[in-house]
């Protein structure tokens, strides 16, 4: 029978761990985030008052079984006209969303069109924004920003909380995570796509009292304004700080080389370096029971420095 897999971020950063995860098992949850409000997304967002397409649609894109050309038409833009910047999937999103009156319906339609391997599951079906509280004292409200205005400000992330109030968790989530056999959080931005997953009221107790075994995949990158100088200890604490204390149990680290060129292009381009195992990580993770497991787990296309969902999946999915 198919491991229960669920995986917790954004859509941008766990789309390429589900296309491999659906050549291993058909019993997917993707728990995502509900605070974008950038791009097309924003702007659907703020005319129609909806919650934010984006992320879902790069989680049902990833897990369609469809003709080729429905997942380019998904994932078109368009670049001319009104609609410039906008994004086809979001629209049809949008359009399913005020035609069945409820965000989680349109999402089970869409999955039907696109014929998905799982689930996509908003974390919730509330209407919030993040907030972040930097170390120089200063807040700053919206996803899209955080992480510029932290980097403008020359200082640090301290802790992210949702407004205007804690929302709950949408029960279908609540429900994967208990019943999961293995639970991945990320890869993705920390403070942007994984942690506003952990606020959400009724997500970190599910994380606690589940039987699962919770997968960190740790960032091969540190990202401009989110966590500059970030060591995968720091990582966790930060995991940690947003839920509770060994929260988890396993954690991937990559050990693939990356050629300069590329990290020069990112340095140069993101002011990202790369997040490399340390010492005093590996002492961490003993003194915390985390398991480590330190492989090759990327993947480079075009330059780009992505996570493999095949080489993940061939290490965390049981497939006796």
């Amino acid at each position: 029978m198919d491991e229960k897999i669920v995986v917790i971020g954004g859509g941008t950063g766990i789309s390429s761990i589900l296309r491999g995860i659906k050549n291993y098992s058909k019993n997917i949850s993707a728990i995502v985030a509900m605070t974008d409000d950038g791009g097309g997304s924003g702007i659907l967002r703020d005319d129609l008052g909806m919650l934010p397409p984006g992320d879902v649609r790069d989680c049902l894109v990833a897990l369609a079984n469809t003709e080729p050309a429905m997942e380019k038409l998904f994932q078109y833009r368009f670049d001319t006209g009104s609609l410039e910047g906008q994004n086809f999937g979001n629209i049809f999103i949008a359009a399913l969303n005020n035609i069945y009156g409820n965000f989680d319906a349109a999402l089970r339609e869409i999955g039907n069109v696109l014929k998905i391997t799982g689930r996509v599951i908003p974390v919730t079906l509330e209407n919030v924004h993040l907030v972040a509280k930097f170390a120089n004292g200063d807040k700053c409200i919206g996803e899209s920003i955080i992480p510029k205005m932290c980097y403008k400000l020359d200082t640090e992330i301290l802790e992210v909380s949702l407004f205007p109030s804690i929302p709950r968790a949408n029960q279908k989530a609540i429900d994967a995570i208990l019943n999961a056999d293995k639970v991945l959080l990320g890869p993705g931005s920390l403070y942007t796509s994984i942690i506003p997953n952990l606020v959400v009221d009724g997500i970190s107790t599910a994380l606690y009292d589940t039987k699962a075994e919770k997968v960190y995949i740790a960032n091969a990158m540190t990202q401009k304004g989110e966590t500059n100088n970030y060591t995968i200890r720091d990582h966790i604490k930060a995991i940690e700080k947003h839920s509770f204390k060994n929260i988890i149990d396993t954690c991937l680290v990559n050990d693939h080389e990356i050629s300069k060129d590329i990290l020069d292009k990112y340095l140069d381009k993101d002011k990202s370096t790369r997040i490399i195992l340390e010492k005093e990580d590996i002492e961490f993770c003993k003194n915390r029971n985390i398991k480590l497991i330190v492989d090759d787990f990327l993947e480079v296309k075009d330059n780009f420095i992505r996570h493999s969902g095949e080489k993940i999946s061939k290490r965390v999915i049981d497939r006796a």
